[in-house]
């Protein structure tokens, strides 16, 4: 009986040792004080960089289609009727150079300076008409343009020359002879010499002088 009493306050004694070393922790903090807690700490998120969308230039809708480049082996559009300039040589007259031919004495003397007065094409000639000539009413199947160089050229038109209908061109004037329109010059006052521009081929018709009627 007393082993078992013994026994009893053994186990008694060590379950009192246990229970004060199990709570001599809580002992120590003060009473309703809460254990502190270790915070972590937060965890910053890193942004991400924002990606902006480029924005694609808008394309017209209108579509220009580009001139296509110049080749060498284009070739200029033919006109209906070339120009006589496309064979035009390469020459030059100075004024010792140009020579009228000999004519009888008070006729007019001409001399041709580019191309062919009586071909197809442009052609340039240059008149003498020395003192006190006077042509006869004629007309030409080509239009022409004339350029008094020297002296006073007397210029009129008609089927008949009429001294009072001419018109004094003094030098550096300038006149056209339609084709078919009589006409005549005077070179009253001294020689006169005139540049003609025109495309052939031309002539010269003289125009007959009327006869006086018969009297009645």
């Amino acid at each position: 009986m007393n082993l078992t009493k013994q026994s009893s306050l053994l186990v008694t004694a060590l379950v009192a040792v246990v229970s004060l070393v199990l709570f001599s922790g809580q002992l120590t903090r003060p009473y309703g004080q809460p254990q502190p807690q270790q915070r972590q700490p937060a965890q910053t998120q890193q942004r991400q960089p924002v990606q902006t969308q480029q924005r694609q230039p808008v394309q017209a809708q209108r579509q220009v289609t580009p001139p296509k480049p110049i080749t060498a082996s284009a070739k200029p559009p033919t006109p209906t009727t070339p120009p006589p300039a496309a064979e035009m040589p390469s020459l030059y007259w100075l004024p010792a150079d140009i020579k009228f031919p000999e004519m009888p004495q008070g006729a007019s003397s001409t001399t041709t300076l580019f191309g062919d007065p009586k071909a197809a094409g442009m052609y340039v000639t240059r008149t003498l008409i020395p003192k006190g000539a006077q042509t006869i009413p004629h007309v030409h199947p080509d239009s022409r343009i004339v350029t008094v160089l020297s002296g006073i050229c007397h210029y009129g038109r008609g089927e008949e020359f009429d001294e009072k209908e001419t018109i004094p061109m003094p030098p550096g004037s300038f006149f056209t002879e339609p084709a078919g329109v009589p006409h005549f010059i005077w070179a009253k006052d001294g020689d006169v010499v005139l540049q003609t521009t025109a495309i052939g081929p031309s002539g010269t018709q003289m125009i007959p002088a009327k006869q006086p009627s018969a009297a009645q």
